[in-house]
């Protein structure tokens, strides 16, 4: 009974993971066709990258920082 309940856990896991990966893909794909409109300058709202993006790349950047100065990336 065991196995069967660790069974329907793990499907259970792997099918809400790929659910949160299909929603980032669809939400990335999203971004990158805004970002492609604003550059081609289709819209006039937006002068730099949409804001997931920014928000994304922020996150990206204070990680790294945080890496490099505590030695996790790039350290001895």
């Amino acid at each position: 009974m065991a196995r069967v309940f660790l069974i329907l856990l793990m499907a259970a896991v792997a099918i809400a993971l790929a659910m949160v990966v299909y929603d980032a893909g669809s939400r990335m794909l999203r971004a990158g066709l805004d970002g492609n409109r604003t550059s081609l300058g289709q819209t006039g709202k937006h002068d730099m990258a949409p804001s997931g993006i920014q928000k994304a790349a922020y996150i990206a950047l204070i990680v790294v920082l945080f890496g490099v100065a505590s030695g996790w990336l790039g350290g001895l």
